[in-house]
């Protein structure tokens, strides 16, 4: 069989079985409860297995190993170990009480969550804008599957990306909007569980570098600043603070997006919780490990200039073509499921957090309201698909920093820098009020874009050299807002706040958004 038979044949079974899902899904989804967290009846090493998919991404698959390829270990410290970390601390410590809170006043997103926490119609709205700055991941899966595409493909002109991108697109928006979490589900557990298979091929493909004088050795022999800890030579690396303590504070809050944590919402119970994190901590060891390809590809001595192309060059170099096309469909699964997060999150946030804030549900005409705004947050979706087509060929032929994850991070950074004080002071510490809260997100925010300005002005200054890291922006975001909180507590009297982790939390109304489930 020749590849272009190959490749195509698996592609047209991925399609089928997708179209399969998404007609099933349709059928469970009957409303903006169903579309947003599913009707509760779905196992949870399913949801676990479905988290993982989208917390890995095409970035963990294709992006991140380029940037160890360039960089070295102190690049898979700091992405693999160190972040990795903080993201497990991060999900065992708050996918419980949140989905516990959540549930309890009726969520269906993190704004609407945030908004019913501190009783802020604003700050959910402020939260649900914000949202918004995850078009830069949708962006950086766009580019990266596209570009796995053209090599799979075995195409010659990079300009045929574009409709690559295009079609990519037209794809994942039509059956994520049409299916809802219902399909997302489903579709993520088997794209995980593909992802699982090539993950352990790439690990294990490298295996003979650590033979010998082993991988270090090969690595210090190219050049020392790669086979150490830090690289001072490096954009991200070049110190401990950024590799360790950025990447954990970074992996530690990177929970808070809504395609992450809002997925504990999925949960019946919070005696599920265990069996859902520990599918995907498994499952995301093993992926987080293929940031190894990096540096096989390094000691192989491949010499790729573009940080996005490493490891699609590195498959068509070492494998068959059999072999190439299992790979590249889990790359693609390994971008795609985390896509579907995305766009289901955004879905349900124009339609929860942006329609039903600026237009309440009138008791009188509530499933009406429902139904439209299901339709406006289908609806500004295809909006944002047209402009993140545009966005995806711009970065295809002009990436930020080197890198379309570059543009991605400081979109995406500025979100979970923002979200992460409200959340853990929601749910840890009741005696932080409303005003509080506030000035610590400003303050979050106004300190994400300090150091930048700062750097952009005064490159060498001291310290705020590092800020064209978004890591490093992120992080003082980050200790910038829990420094307000942290004085503000010191000087004002304890009142009475709601107190998120207690009893007292079956006191606080659900918000007129999400129809009663009979499933959950």
């Amino acid at each position: 069989m020749s590849h272009s038979v190959m490749v195509w044949s698996a592609l047209i079974l991925y399609v089928s079985i997708t179209i399969f899902l998404t007609v099933r899904g349709m059928r469970r989804t009957k409303d903006l409860a169903s579309f947003a967290v599913g009707n509760r009846d779905i196992g949870p090493a399913w949801v676990g297995l479905s988290l993982t998919a989208q917390l890995t991404s095409v970035a963990t698959f294709v992006v991140n190993p380029g940037l160890v390829y360039h960089y070295g270990l102190s690049a898979l410290v700091g992405l693999g170990f160190a972040a990795g970390m903080g993201i497990i601390t991060g999900l065992c410590v708050l996918s419980g009480p949140f989905r516990t809170v959540g549930d309890r006043v009726k969520a269906l997103t993190i704004p609407q969550w945030i908004g019913a926490r501190y009783e802020s119609k604003w700050l959910r709205l402020f939260f649900a804008i914000i949202s918004l700055t995850l078009i830069s991941f949708i962006v950086l899966i766009a580019v990266a599957i596209a570009l796995t595409l053209f090599s799979l493909l075995q195409m010659t002109d990079i300009n045929q990306t574009t409709w690559l991108v295009v079609g990519i697109m037209v794809f994942v928006f039509s059956y994520t909007l049409l299916g809802g979490a219902n399909t997302s589900t489903y579709t993520n557990a088997i794209q995980a569980m593909v992802m699982l298979l090539v993950g352990i091929i790439l690990i294990g493909s490298g295996y003979e570098h650590f033979l010998g004088d082993g991988l270090l050795a090969k690595l210090n022999a190219i050049n020392p600043q790669l086979g150490s800890l830090t690289n001072p030579g490096s954009l991200y690396f070049r110190n401990f603070f950024e590799v360790f303590i950025c990447n954990f504070i970074v992996g530690l809050a990177i929970v808070c997006q809504p395609h992450i944590l809002g997925k504990s919402l999925l949960l019946k119970d919070t005696s599920q919780i265990k069996t859902y994190l520990t599918v995907a901590i498994v499952a995301g060891t093993v992926f987080v490990s293929v940031m190894l390809v990096g540096l096989y590809a390094r000691v192989s001595l491949i010499e790729v200039t573009r940080i996005d192309m490493v490891v699609p060059t590195y498959i068509a170099m070492n494998f068959s073509s059999a072999t190439q096309v299992l790979i590249s469909i889990g790359l693609l699964c390994a971008g795609i499921s985390t896509l579907e997060g995305l766009l289901l999150a955004l879905s349900a946030i124009f339609s929860s957090d942006i329609y039903l804030t600026l237009r309440p549900i009138n008791p009188e005409t509530r499933e009406q309201d429902l139904k439209k705004a299901l339709r406006f947050g289908r609806i500004s979706l295809i909006f944002v698909g047209i402009g993140c087509v545009f966005l995806s060929i711009w970065q295809l032929r002009n990436p930020t920093g080197g890198s379309v994850a570059i543009f991605a991070q400081y979109g995406v950074y500025l979100l979970f820098t923002a979200t992460f004080l409200p959340i853990t002071c929601g749910l840890f510490l009741p005696s932080v009020t409303r005003a509080l809260v506030s000035g610590g997100v400003i303050a979050s925010t106004l300190f994400y874009f300090i150091p930048a300005i700062i750097h952009r002005y005064a490159p060498e200054a001291p310290f705020f050299y590092m800020a064209n890291n978004p890591a490093i922006l992120a992080t003082c975001g980050i200790i910038a807002g829990w420094l307000v909180v942290a004085v503000g507590l010191a000087v004002q009297k304890k009142q009475p706040a709601f107190k998120s982790v207690s009893p007292e939390i079956g006191q606080l109304k659900p918000v007129e958004v999400r129809q009663e489930n009979k499933a959950g």
